[in-house]
């Protein structure tokens, strides 16, 4: 047996604060491409940028003080509350990420359209969302299988068995994996809260949604024993009936599982008055309790085995917006009629890497158990299935008008945003290394950017993640991905007289200074979290015993320099990107736009021989001029443009004159 998970967490250094002069001159470097065309704005943003540094080090010297108050870091707690908790907008789409997983190419007893697809049809490279309105066997007993295997992994990381994640900076930090299971967000006015503690990491429960009811389910016995299949089988059947009875008899709550998807505030005032009447004070508790949710949708895809439907479905429900979802929870599995398996994260106890490793090996570990027709008996000798239902009971008018506002909200976010997955095939980190010469991830981003550029005419401003796990409680740090040497690579690839070993040997360079990029933003020398903390030790930590009075000319020079529209604009990011490990499994990873405009979130897995994109961006009007569509096109004839390229400069057949 390898060593305790968690291990090796006393041995991590903390995150570095890095050195004032140097964040400056790196930001000064990113904003360089933005800026080429406006040499005023350039010289103006240098400006406030040289009065800041000289009276920028009280900051720094308060941070440093900051630091030494600070548990494990110095960016933790306020990463949390301005990244994540005091977002206010819905989690659906916006701050939400959601996952794909592969079928079982065994499924059985599948609905089907009343008219399917055909490869001829318009939208069957979309795909389409049905509503069955019923529940399969199928469905059950995958669900019971990932609810099982969850199971399994959740005891690998309490009991210490989770092998230590590492790279080549070292071993990496563990502790996002213990924030996965008994872990809800609580609305509150103006800034959420998080639970997680002894009682909801002890749980014996998981909490089950059908139809916007919730239902809390026993999976371990009283004695501290799993429940084994059979049992697991027959409660959730149990549940099946009771919410389809409910449904018949117009029985069912309201659905309040809806405010968890739309505006913050408006859950929040909701929230107040639920829990206000004990027994859905209670309900509250119970599901803040549960381990992780499952919900069994009545929805399909069409055709079956289309991503492009599947991931429509996990994103916020192909048919009913926001439904059927408790978007607070950290972890939630999405079952649909035909079993197919998805997965949505809140986003702000762990990042979307932590939870992708857990359901890798997860799904793994599914695929390998034939699932048979048939259903499984109770295994417990005189086995009752016992139903738990969450009841919301007494619930005033006002909150049932914020329910519909929630619908009409969310409906809109949904009709409003378009997602694809972009699977390209002609080749992947294989041919890359080899073909291109340069990194896999290097040439995804300059892919992109070029993408965009062709696009809209217009460099992004690209944030691309960079782990900072090599650290003790390491979240993420900002790639600033776009760079002159990536300006100049952009450039020449849409000058028509540039040659091929021009453009090629301009990817090169571009790739090199991302590469380097990268790696400064993972070591925790990167720009955006430091002119963060250097905010928020100006706004929020006192003055250190002896500093002296700060005059209003200091004040104003730091006011200018956070205040720079160059600031602004080299933060809304245009292209929002991530790229995650190799995976079979994880057949589409999602997640929103962060900017209003022509604007496109961006997560990528690499393959050996092809690369999974899946793109999320608003609608053309929405997103005045965002084409989610036409990005799917330019980019496919923007990775076979690249191949091209490389393929001829290093042929030896690509001459100082030669071009495309």
């Amino acid at each position: 047996m390898g060593p305790h998970t968690l291990s090796e967490q006393g041995k991590l250094p903390r995150l570095p604060i890095p050195a004032l002069n140097q964040t400056v001159d790196r930001y000064l470097e990113s904003v360089g491409p933005l800026l080429a065309g406006d040499k005023a704005a350039l010289a103006e943003t240098q400006r406030r940028a040289s009065a800041f540094l000289k009276v920028a080090d009280r900051l720094q010297q308060r941070l440093v003080s900051y630091d030494a108050t600070q548990e494990s870091s110095w960016l933790e707690a306020w990463w949390l509350e301005l990244a994540y908790l005091s977002w206010r907008e819905g989690l659906c789409i916006n701050s939400n990420y959601w996952l794909t997983i592969a079928d079982d190419p065994n499924a059985y007893g599948l609905a089907t359209a009343p008219k399917p697809l055909l490869p001829s049809d318009e939208g069957y490279s979309a795909g389409k969302v049905w509503e069955s309105n019923e529940y399969s066997e199928f469905q059950v007993r995958r669900a019971v299988r990932f609810i099982q295997r969850t199971l399994d992994f959740k005891e690998l990381v309490d009991e210490g068995r989770l092998p230590i994640d590492r790279t080549r900076a070292g071993p990496q930090c563990m502790r996002q994996y213990t924030c996965i299971f008994g872990m809800t967000r609580i609305p509150r006015m103006g800034c959420d809260q998080l639970r997680q503690d002894k009682t909801t990491m002890g749980s014996r429960t998981i909490m089950l949604i059908l139809k916007d009811q919730l239902y809390s389910v026993d999976v371990y016995d009283s004695a501290g024993h799993r429940k084994p299949n059979g049992d697991l089988e027959s409660e959730l059947h149990t549940i099946i009936a009771d919410v389809v009875m409910r449904a018949d008899q117009g029985e069912l709550d309201p659905a309040i599982p809806v405010l968890t998807a739309g505006h913050r505030d408006r859950w929040s005032a909701a929230y107040a008055e639920l829990e206000k009447q004990p027994a859905n004070h209670a309900t509250l508790a119970a599901i803040q309790e549960a381990l992780f949710a499952v919900s069994l949708d009545t929805t399909y895809s069409d055709p079956f085995g289309s991503i492009n439907a599947h991931q429509q479905n996990m994103k916020c429900h192909g048919t009913e917006p926001g439904h059927n979802r408790w978007y607070d929870k950290c972890a939630s599995y999405i079952v649909d009629r035909n079993g197919t398996v998805g997965y949505v994260g809140e986003h702000s106890p762990c990042d979307a890497l932590i939870p992708a490793f857990m359901i890798e090996h997860v799904s793994k570990a599914v695929a390998g158990e034939r699932i048979e027709r048939g259903l499984l008996i109770p295994e417990t000798p005189s086995y009752q299935p016992h139903v738990r239902r969450l009841r919301f009971t007494d619930v005033g008018a006002s909150v049932l008008d914020m329910v519909r506002e929630a619908e009409a909200e969310v409906g809109r976010a949904a009709s409003e945003s378009c997602s694809r997955q972009i699977r390209f095939e002609g080749f992947g980190s294989e041919w890359i290394k080899k073909g291109a010469a340069i990194g896999p991830d290097a040439f995804a981003q300059m892919a992109l950017q070029l993408t965009y550029y062709r696009m809209h005419g217009e460099f992004a401003p690209v944030y691309e993640t960079a782990s900072t796990r090599q650290f003790l409680h390491g979240r993420t740090e900002t790639v600033r991905s776009l760079t002159s040497e990536g300006a100049e690579f952009m450039r020449a690839m849409c000058d028509p007289t540039s040659t091929v070993l021009g453009r090629y040997q301009a990817l090169v360079r571009a790739a090199k200074k991302h590469q380097t990029m990268l790696r400064n933003a993972s070591s925790g020398q990167g720009v955006d979290r430091h002119i963060l903390g250097l905010r928020m030790a100006y706004l929020r930590v006192a003055p250190l015993p002896g500093e002296s009075a700060m005059s209003e000319q200091e004040k104003r020079a730091i006011d200018e320099f956070f205040g720079d529209p160059a600031l602004a604009r080299s933060t809304t990011f245009q292209l929002s990107t991530s790229g995650l490990f190799p995976s079979y499994y994880l057949t589409h990873t999602g997640f929103g736009c962060v900017a209003p405009e022509r604007a496109y979130g961006t997560n990528y897995i690499i393959e050996s021989k092809r690369i999974k994109f899946g793109i999320e961006g608003k609608t053309r009007d929405a997103g005045k001029g965002t084409d989610v569509e036409l990005f799917e096109a330019t980019l496919r004839q923007t990775l076979w443009e690249l191949k091209l390229v490389c393929e001829q400069a290093n042929s030896g057949s690509a001459g100082k004159h030669s071009h495309l």
